[in-house]
């Protein structure tokens, strides 16, 4: 027998204030935690930070200070009210507590307090009890994972329980069907909607959480107390978050549905609560009674037991009997019930896209870190363009391969005083080689892949990559630079593989899903790929050891080294965790000639799409490529300098579509969003050709990344959207295929102009040709949505 009990009624808490401060604090943890949130923790931690955390905290502080009441939230005080009340019956050697996972105090104030008693007096048991009353992993499981946290730190550690779930707690169901049928008989409604916050489909479908389960015996029991026809009460879930599919069907959704259908007065209890917080208070007390209201119909919302007098007396009496009752006294406090029967009866919940399989998971991620690497090393030599092309032309000049390019040239009369727009055309020269190689080796590897099978491309591929950026380390001549280049452009061909590894392992009802995967990877990559190239070009071996000239070593060949091990990382982990997916069921028939992708396709305003969507690649890759350009003629940055506008671009075009294209194309309109991003990049490119400052560049560069994070996105899923199911992939394949194209065309004619016309010529240009794909698809046939 224990000789005093510590109770802490646990609780998750809320934010300090409603201050956007405050409220991101709250939601950076609350969201951060792994159980909440179970995806891979690095790529959450990612979205988290980049386009959750930015917008979401703003939002939700206006949803709070509707509940915020003399600098106090109703979880806060209800909490501390009802513990307060439970206290005043439990028995004498009892002692309660109230604590938070992310507010004051915490169950780790608790236990410190607890340490600073006298140890011959002071609780020899804890016993912690969530206030959640169905079990599931987003909530009890947490409180789990932060209490072993809490204890492992220390030495003393009291007997400990933790209670996981009181749904049959006869005077949770009892009060609670007693609260409901108050209203219903003063009300008179003619629905009633028993809400249960929501959680992801798949944690009860793959992951087994017995969280649906407890809802529905909770809805049972109270079904079962309530004099009130069955048909006319329904288990619905709320709370939705991300776009993941949830458990349904959804509250608003439903009730919407049912004042549609000419019930007008709709009541709704929420017994995954024993407190009014955020979700019922305002998500359902305010936010929905006015979209049913907006429906034409009326909402009776239902508040928790909070603190009601007889909720208090009896939890103290269930905490009495728990702590020192028997089992058998403890079992007559819960309602039995025939689980087997109820488990047949469960409404089936079906996923709208099936999930993976684990070996298909498995592989998605294999790609998404093969191209996440393979990006990082391809983008890394980006804002060191202007550096390394300035070198090769002032240290190579007699290069006869130098001379065959420009020998004709009269800027190039003296190779080894080339100004800043030579520097400019040779780059330009250097990467539209690379594209176009990279343009024609895609479908050819593609096609090997679907003949011989994925790995060995894959692996020949990567490993040719390897040797590239091998061959960039030791290239103090411009013959062995350009061989590297051709090198890594036929072998980058290989992305047409990667993703077609991914076809091989989702089905086409999951596809998106597993694309999504290298969508993320390609904007990972090309964000921290200029950054690590600028970074590590502060480091110049020839600097450090002038005897290494000899074997070939240059300014660039510590990033060059980088990109190397990257390559190789790869290759081990290709050959060591890749199992072939091509099945031989799966083998299609593809061209090798590229040029045959660009054919036009029979469907109303795809072509249109692809053609608006070139023109704009076009225009915009010559910006992005003799941007770095400009920046060293006008303001002389440094590598380091240029890989701040790249970092500055990626981040910003990672904003905006987290947190306006995602949520705001389908409302908008593809189409509209699509034109209005060209819009954006017309001032952009004029403040750019003139700027003469920092802050100029910065602004201009800012319109451009907003620009093109609204016209991307939403011109890829017009492609779609004008697109039969069943030739998504042909009308996708020529859309990428013309993007490649364009980021052949754009750097060439860019350099081009630079050259000829000067830093500015190719921006003010630039914006007048981008009314050309603004006229195109101003022209788009309205989409059909299903």
């Amino acid at each position: 027998m224990f000789r005093k009990t510590k109770v802490i009624i646990g609780q998750l808490g809320s934010p300090k204030s409603v201050d956007t401060k405050d409220v991101r604090a709250y939601l950076k943890e609350f969201l951060g935690d792994p159980r909440v949130v179970d995806i891979n923790s690095l790529l959450w931690k990612i979205i988290l930070n980049l386009f959750v955390l930015p917008f979401r905290p703003k939002k939700s502080a206006e949803a709070y200070s509707r509940i915020y009441e003399n600098g106090k939230f109703p979880l806060i005080e209800n909490t501390k009210q009802f513990t307060s009340a439970v206290g005043e019956h439990i028995d004498d050697n009892l002692e309660i507590n109230h604590a938070f996972l992310l507010s004051s105090p915490r169950v780790s104030d608790v236990i410190d307090e607890w340490e600073t008693e006298d140890s011959s007096e002071r609780a020899d048991r804890v016993v912690v009890l969530p206030q959640f009353p169905q079990y599931s992993e987003s909530t009890v499981a947490s409180v789990y994972d932060q209490l072993g946290k809490d204890l492992g730190t220390r030495v003393n550690i009291p007997s400990v329980t933790v209670i996981s779930s009181y749904h049959k707690l006869k005077a949770f169901i009892d009060l609670g069907a007693k609260k409901i049928q108050n209203y219903l008989d003063k009300e008179n409604p003619e629905e009633l909607l028993i809400s249960f916050h929501g959680i992801p489909l798949r944690r009860v479908l793959q992951k087994k959480d017995e969280y649906y389960f407890h809802c529905y015996e909770t809805f049972h029991l109270l079904k079962q107390k309530l004099n009130y026809p069955e048909d006319k009460i329904h288990m619905v879930f709320q709370s939705r978050f991300g776009s993941e599919q949830w458990l349904g069907p959804a509250t608003d959704e439903y009730a919407i549905d049912l004042v549609e259908k000419g019930s007008k007065k709709i009541a709704c209890y929420c017994p995954s609560f024993v407190v009014d917080c955020l979700e019922t208070t305002d998500e359902i007390g305010n936010e929905l009674r006015e979209e049913v209201e907006e429906a034409g119909g009326e909402l009776i919302f239902i508040e928790c037991l909070n603190d009601d007098a007889d909720w208090a007396k009896d939890y103290a009496h269930f905490i009495n009997v728990l702590c020192n009752g028997s089992q058998k006294e403890l079992d007559e406090l819960f309602y039995k019930t025939d689980e087997k029967e109820l488990r047949r009866s469960l409404p089936e919940q079906k996923q709208k896209s099936p999930p993976m399989e684990p070996e298909a998971k498995k592989n998605v991620k294999l790609v998404f870190l093969t191209l996440f690497l393979d990006l990082v090393g391809f983008s890394i030599i980006f804002p060191m363009f202007p550096a390394l092309a300035k070198f090769y032309l002032e240290n190579d000049s007699n290069n006869a391969i130098l001379h065959g390019f420009f020998g004709q040239l009269e800027a190039f009369g003296s190779i080894g005083q080339a100004s800043m727009s030579s520097v400019a055309l040779f780059g330009g020269a250097l990467g539209a080689l690379y594209s176009l190689l990279q343009f024609f080796a895609s479908p050819f590897w593609g096609r090997l892949s679907d003949r011989i099978g994925r790995r060995p491309v894959m692996l020949f591929s990567i490993f040719g990559l390897f040797l590239s950026y091998v061959l960039w380390i030791f290239s103090g001549s411009f013959t062995l630079l350009l061989v590297a280049r051709v090198l890594g452009g036929l072998m980058a061909g290989n992305l047409s593989v990667a993703t077609a590894i991914v076809a091989d392992v989702t089905s086409s009802e999951n596809r998106s899903k597993g694309m999504a995967f290298v969508g993320i990877a390609f904007a990972l990559g090309f964000i921290f790929g200029p950054a690590i190239g600028g970074l590590l070009s502060m480091i110049d071996l020839t600097q450090i050891n002038p005897g290494l000239i000899a074997y070939g070593i240059n300014p660039f060949s510590v990033p060059a080294a980088f990109a190397a091990i990257l390559g190789l990382i790869n290759f081990v982990l290709i050959f060591s965790k890749y199992k072939e997916t091509l099945k031989e069921k799966n083998t299609t028939k593809r061209t090798s000639n590229p040029l045959k992708l660009l054919k036009p396709l029979p469907y109303p305003g795809v072509n249109r799409a692809n053609l608006g969507y070139f023109l704009f690649i076009t225009l915009f890759s010559g910006m992005e490529f003799t941007l770095t350009f400009l920046a060293v003629e006008r303001l002389a940055y440094t590598p380091i300098e240029n890989a701040y506008m790249f970092i500055f671009i990626g981040l910003v075009i990672a904003f905006t579509q987290g947190g306006y294209v995602r949520r705001k194309a389908s409302s908008v309109g593809e189409k509209s969003m699509a034109i209005r991003g060209l819009a954006m990049i017309i001032p952009g490119l004029l403040a750019v050709s003139f700027a003469t400052n920092s802050f100029i560049l910065y602004v201009g560069l800012l319109f451009l990344a907003i620009g093109s994070a609204m016209a991307i996105p939403t011109l890829t899923s017009l492609v779609s959207l004008y697109t039969p199911v069943d030739s998504q992939g042909e009308a996708l394949g020529v859309f990428r295929s013309l993007g490649s194209l364009g980021r052949v065309f754009g750097p060439a004619f860019a350099s081009v102009m630079y050259w000829k016309m000067g830093s500015g010529a190719p921006y003010i240009v630039g914006a007048i040709l981008i009314l050309l794909p603004i006229i195109v698809l101003r022209k788009l046939p309205e989409v059909e949505k299903a």
